[in-house]
């Protein structure tokens, strides 16, 4: 089977770049039963989305074919890709020098060039603009690096100007975000130039390697200042791109959303999430009415909160899309992948998450507050009740039911972050789509 393909593109703001491309979908959608509505992560270009959404359309397609879902035959589906202007993280800059505690020119290299990237602020995903205000400020910071080890108001000025380029309304309580606009800058490099090191490792020194299998998730060995600048930088980044999934999701794809359900009231929505595309499909299925019906939500390595679902995850507060389960606005199933294995979110997100701890040498787990949701699935949840399952081989049996949350361990399938796109993936995606009637 070949499932026809359609695109929208939004700018930084949640626009929707070309009109036409969602006019061409409202035209066409008699057609069809069931949209599956992507969404990438941090990617640096539309290449990289395309192929990601090619494998995973490849695997979904193949999946159809052996017949191993029943009841598909009778649905009309679609796809629709999102993209919207991202950025990635890279390893070297996670762990420099993959992790060695000697490895300082490596940190060196790798804070100057994410304050460099930093300057980049793109209309469109792929596009090189540099935004003057942001230039200014961290031509500023990257001059400051030579005195940051010695000089307490560089360390001072430096966390200022990170500040001065990230819009603090899209702060939040569990995720570090508060503490980064709130916290005496001295504080926050005494919280991040600590080693950050996965639990259970042995030791601190070097690269270690913990929760057995072949990619187990190395720790940030690097200490001192500079490695404190280096995980402010990255988590400048990560604020940046959380910030920007939102607004794209909230404004943008919510909007594009509403269309298609005026147009057609009965097409069942899927919407799948990758990376910080989980957050921008979450965030558009917040703001869906009440009580929504034909929804459903697949998130694959999410980059935010694991406690982004929760009910009193702290005794008091409950997570920033708690309603989209408590006012059923996804009624559908929402399934989570979530593996050890992926070093992007299982450190970046921590590490990000590092600013309001006191032991900044550990690494978020289920048991942190700060942990992630691609990380640990998600957690303080009742729609889970409890319960924790595994992402399964193509046809083993799910129990996937509406209105309920499953968290699907996929070690065994998922080695990497960007590694969503097999046939075990595509089958439990699937599963959720036959559940949704």
């Amino acid at each position: 089977m070949h499932l026809p393909h359609y695109e929208i593109e939004f700018t930084k703001q949640g626009a929707v770049f070309d009109q036409s491309q969602v006019t061409q979908i409202l035209n066409d959608l008699e057609q069809f039963s069931d949209l599956l509505v992507l969404s990438h992560g941090w990617n640096n270009d539309i290449a990289d989305a395309r192929k990601l959404y090619e494998k995973l359309t490849q695997s979904v397609e193949r999946v159809i074919d052996e017949g191993v879902v029943s009841s598909l035959d009778q649905r009309r589906f679609a796809i629709v890709r999102l993209f919207w202007p991202s950025k990635r993280f890279t390893d070297e800059d996670l762990i420099p020098g993959g992790g060695a505690a000697s490895a300082t020119q490596k940190n060196d290299d790798s804070l100057l060039r994410l304050l460099e990237n930093l300057k980049n602020d793109p209309l469109r995903l792929g596009d090189d603009e540099i935004n003057p205000i942001r230039k200014a400020a961290m031509d500023k910071a990257k001059a400051l690096v030579p005195s940051l080890d010695s000089d307490p108001q560089a360390r001072q000025e430096y966390v200022l100007l990170l500040r001065s380029i990230l819009d603090p309304t899209a702060a939040d309580p569990d995720d570090g975000s508060e503490e980064f606009f709130s916290r005496d800058p001295q504080d926050l490099f005494e919280q991040l130039g600590e080693p950050v090191v996965a639990p259970g490792a042995a030791g601190s020194g070097g690269a270690t390697s913990v929760g057995g299998g072949a990619a187990g998730i190395i720790g940030d060995a690097l200490s001192g200042i500079k490695a404190a600048a280096r995980r402010l930088a990255n988590f400048a980044t990560y604020y940046q791109m959380k910030n920007r999934a939102g607004i794209v999701g909230f404004n943008g794809l919510a909007s594009v959303l509403h269309r298609i359900r005026d147009r057609k009231s009965d097409i069942k929505l899927h919407l799948v999430g990758h990376s910080f595309g989980g957050r921008l499909v979450t965030a558009a299925a917040s703001v869906l009415p009440p009580n929504t019906p034909a929804v459903s939500l697949t998130l694959l390595q999410a980059a935010y909160s694991h406690n982004g679902l929760a009910k009193d995850f702290d005794g008091s507060r409950d997570g920033a899309f708690r309603s989209l389960l408590a006012e059923k606005r996804v009624s559908g199933p929402v399934i989570i992948t979530h593996t050890k294995n992926d070093r992007a979110v299982g450190i970046a997100y921590p590490l990000a998450s590092r600013i309001t701890r006191d032991q900044a040498a550990a690494l978020g787990d289920q048991n942190d507050p700060y942990g992630g949701m691609g990380r640990n699935g998600a957690q303080h949840t009742p729609e889970t009740g409890g319960l924790h399952g595994k992402l399964l081989q193509v046809g083993d049996e799910y129990s996937f039911a509406p209105g309920r949350v499953f968290n699907l361990r996929a070690d065994e399938f998922i080695k990497g972050h960007s590694e969503i796109t097999g046939f075990q993936v595509a089958y439990a995606l699937l599963k959720v789509v036959q559940a949704v009637q």
